[in-house]
C-alpha cells in the first residue's frame, strides 16, 4: 500500500485541506466496488492514477475523490443495495451523467444529488472532483421495498443551503470532534419528502413540465433537427423559460450534446469498436458526421473514441487485506455488511 499512501500533487486544483491520495486504478476500482462496476477509466493523471480519502463517522461515510473519466454500472446485486444505501453527492469541477430507469441527468457543479442504491443505473465522470456521503435507508425511515429519487437539489436553495454545509462539516470537522448527523438527516429527509409532495402547485407544474422535456429530449436524441426551436415550438415555451429549465446545465444545447456523447460512448462500451461501428454510433445518435463525433470525444476525453477501449472495457478491483485499514469508507461498507448479516441470522 505505501505506493498509494503519498500526498496529492497540487497541480489539481484540488483544495490542499482535502488530502486525497494517489490511488492504483484496481484500487481505485475496490473502494467503488460496494456501489458499482467500473466499465471503463481514463484516470486523473497520466501515471494511471486517481486520487481519493476516506473518512467514516459512526453510522455515516464519505469520500472526496479526483478522476479523469470513468463509466460506471450499479445493479442491484451490489452491496450497497442489498444493505439500504442513500448517497448525497456533489461535484465541485467537471461533471457526472446519469441514466436511471425512469430518470436521466447531468449533475453539474451547483447541485446536489440524493440517490437510492435500490435503483440500477448507469454513470459516467467527466475530468471530475467530488464529493459523497453515504447513509443507511433505516436512519431515512425510508420503506425496504420502496425506492426513492434521484432527486437533484439545487444548492443555492434554502434546504440545498444546508446540505452543502452539512456535508462540508462532515468532511473538514476535526477528526476527534463529534460529528452530528441529525442536520444533515434533517436536511435529506426533508428533501425527500418535499420532493414527494411539493409545496405549490407552479413548483408541481415546473418539476413535471422540466421532466416531460427532458425525456422528450432523451427519446430524440438521435434527431439533428433537435434545437431548442424545435423543443419550443413542441411545448409552447419561450426561449427565456426553456433557458432558465437548463441553466444549470449550460443552456438545453450543451445538455443535449452531453447526453448524445454519454449514450454514445456507452454504445460503444457495450458494443465494442469494429468496422464501421464509429460511424453507427456517431448517426445512430445525432451527430452530424463521425468527424464531429471524433472531434467530440477528444475534446471531452482527450483522445479519439477507438483509444478509449484498447485496453478493456471492465477494470478488476483489487484484493488485498489492508484495504479496510487504508480506506475507512470501504471498512464502513464491510461493517455494515456484517451487521446486516447478524441482523438476518437472529431474525
Amino acid at each position: 500500500m505505501q505506493d498509494v499512501l503519498n500526498p496529492i500533487s497540487q497541480t489539481f486544483d484540488v483544495p490542499a485541506h482535502w488530502r486525497l491520495e494517489p490511488v492504483r486504478q484496481d484500487v481505485w476500482a475496490a473502494i467503488w466496488s460496494p456501489v458499482h462496476d467500473i466499465r471503463i477509466q481514463h484516470p486523473k493523471s497520466f501515471d494511471r492514477t486517481n486520487f481519493a480519502q476516506g473518512i467514516a463517522r459512526g453510522d455515516f461515510a464519505g469520500i472526496r475523490y479526483a478522476t479523469g473519466w470513468q463509466l460506471n454500472q450499479h445493479s442491484n446485486h451490489k452491496l450497497s443495495a442489498r444493505l439500504g444505501v442513500v448517497s448525497i453527492s456533489r461535484v465541485h469541477a467537471g461533471y457526472s451523467t446519469m441514466d436511471f430507469e425512469l430518470k436521466s441527468f447531468v449533475l453539474r457543479p451547483g447541485q446536489i444529488l440524493i440517490n437510492d442504491h435500490l435503483q440500477n443505473y448507469r454513470g459516467s465522470q467527466h475530468e471530475a472532483i467530488g464529493e459523497t456521503i453515504y447513509i443507511p435507508r433505516a436512519l431515512l425511515g425510508l420503506p425496504e421495498v420502496s425506492a426513492t429519487g434521484p432527486i437533484i437539489v439545487d444548492e443555492d436553495s434554502i434546504l440545498g443551503e444546508t446540505l452543502g454545509q452539512e456535508m462540508t462539516r462532515f468532511f473538514d470537522s476535526p477528526a476527534n470532534s463529534e460529528f452530528d448527523g441529525d442536520a444533515l438527516l434533517h436536511a435529506t429527509t426533508s428533501i425527500i419528502v418535499q420532493n414527494r409532495h411539493p409545496v405549490s402547485e407552479r413548483a408541481g407544474w415546473w418539476r413535471a413540465r422540466n421532466e416531460i422535456i427532458r425525456k422528450y429530449i432523451e427519446s430524440n436524441l438521435g434527431d439533428q433537427t433537435l434545437l431548442p426551436s424545435k423543443i419550443c415550438n413542441v411545448f409552447n415555451l419561450s426561449r427565456a423559460t426553456l433557458y432558465r429549465m437548463f441553466e444549470a446545465d449550460g443552456g438545453v444545447r450543451r445538455y443535449i450534446q452531453d447526453r448524445r456523447l454519454h449514450v454514445a460512448i456507452w454504445d460503444l462500451a457495450d458494443g465494442g469498436i469494429k468496422r464501421g461501428r464509429l460511424t453507427h454510433v456517431a448517426e445512430k445518435w445525432g451527430f452530424s458526421s463521425n468527424a464531429n463525433f471524433n472531434r467530440a470525444v477528444k475534446q471531452a476525453f482527450s483522445m479519439p473514441p477507438g483509444a478509449l477501449f484498447a485496453e478493456g472495457a471492465y477494470v478488476p478491483p483489487a484484493r488485498f487485506s489492508s484495504m479496510r485499514e487504508a480506506f475507512p469508507t470501504f471498512d464502513w461498507f464491510v461493517r455494515l455488511s456484517e451487521h446486516a448479516s447478524l441482523r438476518r441470522l437472529r431474525q
